[in-house]
């Protein structure tokens, strides 16, 4: 593919200066090769000077007092399939930047060495919006954008990683409401991220199908991973800690895609997520106490094995139907509000549920701390369960972890998971399908 190059008025106005002096000029704006450098084995930036890198069609080497505009102007001349690059440096925008060039890779330096800084911006609900399919971002950081850090609406095989997205006030309910933001597409990688500040999720995939999420670490967030109304998706060796709840898998009503399921959720340290809740009031998010360290609501047919869960100040891991008693209400006939056919197992608890939030304590029947590392409300839709055993939840082989069958919906409560119903197994979910 031909290399694209960045122009700016600077490099018109010299080529017609050099036309007026007799040189020739090219289609592209430059001096045709009998007088510049076309004859050089290295291609550079025409403007800058800057030497093109190797896998690059288009490269922003430096910031300058226009970024929004070079790179910006990048991306809508990329033809598909091309790399744009972006050197070193901390690029300042004051806009929503946008990628609609199927199969186009966004790369900068390093995620510790190229930052697209939003803090100026004043207009656009993300800092970058992704509609094309086959897009990549990797290696550099997306910051203090006043949205989402980067959405991607209804594509296919979007690939984020090596990159990171942050908002450096702590806590702020100024800071945008996700870091990632992948909605209704089909193909979601997420490797090797990092997300803080986001004051709904840091990482988030919604609506979506084959879904990795692997190797990444979610801090400093409302919600540090959460997937939601999402199926077929692999959630492995993570790290979600500080956060207000470490890992939701959600299905909630009101939304075109009912009913999320089969998360394989492994191998992945969940800590401290004891953040007081910071989100916007009247978010479901809101709602969401903090000390929790895994969550499933209202989603069936979900893994989640080979976990460490400690230090949370809640409780470990719940697991509980979409209940109006203590979330908003809805008019969605078609949602599906309990939880069933999930499969907990062969986990590692340690030091969870020390200090609760009231919501939790009312959800354990008033116990006294520490509560339970595993609480289950005991909720089950009695007209799924006569399609057999594949409905109910198990829960077993945790080691030592404590748990409570809370009976939340009739029956008496139940600490063992053998009295409960709940000692049982289901077939191990496979990795996200290809």
């Amino acid at each position: 593919m031909a290399s694209l190059r960045i122009f700016s008025p600077r490099s018109w106005t010299a080529c017609l200066f050099a036309c007026a002096l007799g040189v020739g000029c090219n289609s592209s704006g430059s001096a045709d090769a009998e007088s510049d450098t076309a004859d050089s084995d290295s291609e550079s930036d025409s403007d800058t000077g800057a030497e093109l890198p190797e896998g690059c069609d288009a490269y922003i080497a430096a910031p300058s007092d226009d970024d929004q505009s070079a790179l910006q102007g990048a991306l809508i001349d990329a033809a598909d399939g091309a790399t744009v690059c972006v050197g070193e440096g901390t690029f300042h925008f004051n806009t929503e930047v946008t990628i609609t060039a199927t199969g186009l890779t966004l790369r900068g330096a390093g995620v510790d060495k190229t930052a697209l800084d939003f803090a100026e911006q004043d207009l656009g609900a993300n800092g970058l919006l992704i509609t094309a399919d086959d897009v990549v971002l990797e290696h550099l950081k997306v910051v203090d954008s006043a949205g989402d850090g980067v959405r991607a609406n209804d594509v296919a095989n979007i690939t984020f990683r090596d990159m990171a997205v942050e908002w450096t006030a702590d806590a702020s309910v100024e800071s945008g409401a996700y870091g990632l933001y992948p909605v209704g597409c089909t193909g979601v990688t997420i490797q090797r991220v990092w997300v803080k500040g986001a004051r709904d999720a840091g990482i988030y995939v919604g609506q979506s199908t084959k879904v990795l999420v692997e190797d990444s670490e979610a801090y400093g967030n409302v919600a540090g991973i959460e997937i939601e109304n999402t199926t077929d998706s692999t959630v492995r060796r993570n790290h979600a800690h500080d956060n207000t709840a470490g890992l939701l898998i959600f299905n909630l009503p009101g939304l075109p895609v009912k009913d999320g399921k089969r998360c394989n959720t492994y191998e992945n340290v969940i800590e401290n997520n004891n953040l007081p809740n910071f989100a916007e009031e009247g978010t479901i998010v809101a709602e969401v106490p903090y000390g929790i360290g895994a969550f499933i609501l209202a989603a069936d047919g979900n893994e989640f094995h080979d976990n460490t869960i400690r230090g949370n100040d809640s409780t470990g891991f719940v697991m509980i139907h979409y209940n109006t008693d203590l979330l908003k209400s809805y008019d969605d006939p078609s949602f599906d509000r309990y939880a069933q056919g999930n499969y907990v197992h062969s986990n590692t608890f340690e030091g969870n549920g020390t200090a609760p939030h009231e919501l939790m304590v009312i959800l354990a029947n008033g116990m006294s701390a520490p509560l339970p590392d595993i609480i289950d409300d005991g909720c089950t839709d009695p007209d799924l369960m006569v399609m057999g055993d594949g409905m109910t939840n198990c829960i077993g082989d945790n080691g030592g972890a404590t748990y409570l069958w809370s009976a939340y919906c009739g029956g008496p409560p139940s600490s063992n998971p053998s009295t409960a119903g709940t000692d049982c197994s289901h077939p191990n979910l496979p990795d996200v399908p290809e």
